[in-house]
């Protein structure tokens, strides 16, 4: 099965303040969408734990025609890419009731010795992923340059925040994301284009520090003692 499927219907604990769904809560459709079609593959959870193995996301790119709104049901779909001895595409697109595509994204993820951290080659051995390619597809996620902004805000990990690795969820790196905007910025603007890199992860009781650049499209740095964790390119239009 190299494509995997669901619908879906946007309900109220997906939206924010314009019915529109959040950009976390479409990482969260993501995230659970990979595992699923994972474990289909053969190199899910139960693969990769057996061997103390991780998946880790390192890049994901986002494009957005519009985003889904409260009540809409819609398609979700998911596809693994290129890949090679170390890294691993895996694309998403979303469809609205007309199959119009609204969404698409593209992500890089590697897999590393959970008790290491190291990256680890051919982890599957002889056995072959699928490699599927879409015409208008997202091309691979790129580096994002480094631009110094404004503080903006900190926040300490907490419980609620971390994933079964005990390190802050990628999702939630999302959501740090977003609340470096006010409710005033996002009754006039719509999310565009979105990058992360995710470069360290944190974890429990860590203080993140959230800086910001001035311009559209926007430069997030999430910090730790000075040290970049991650950094993110978002670009909004005007509603």
């Amino acid at each position: 099965m190299d494509f995997y499927k669901e619908e879906a219907e946007i309900s109220s604990t997906n939206i924010d303040l314009n019915l529109e769904c959040k950009l976390s809560e479409l990482f969260l459709y993501f995230q659970d969408l990979a595992g699923k079609h994972s474990d289909i593959l053969g190199s899910g959870r139960k693969n990769t734990t057996e061997k103390g193995l991780i998946w880790v996301i390192t890049r994901f790119d986002v494009e957005v025609t519009r985003m889904p709104r409260y009540g809409e049901k819609v398609t979700f779909t998911t596809y693994p890419g290129d890949s090679n001895a170390v890294f691993y595409y895996r694309h998403f697109y979303i469809e609205d009731e007309k199959g119009n595509v609204i969404v698409k994204a593209n992500s890089l993820w590697t897999i590393l010795n959970k008790e290491t951290h190291q990256l680890v080659k051919d982890a599957f051995g002889d056995k072959k992923l699928p490699k599927v390619h879409l015409d208008n597809e997202l091309s691979a996620p790129q580096k994002i340059q480094i631009e110094e902004g404004e503080y903006s805000y900190s926040k300490i990990i907490r419980y609620s925040d971390i994933d079964l690795n005990a390190h802050l969820n990628n999702t939630r790196y999302i959501e740090l994301i977003q609340d470096a905007f006010d409710l005033s910025f996002y009754k006039e603007k719509s999310l565009k284009k979105f990058s992360i890199n995710y470069m360290q992860e944190f974890k429990a009781l860590d203080k993140v520090d959230i800086y910001v650049t001035k311009d559209n499209p926007y430069i997030i740095t999430g910090k730790k003692d000075d040290k970049i964790h991650f950094i993110s390119r978002i670009e909004f239009t005007n509603r």
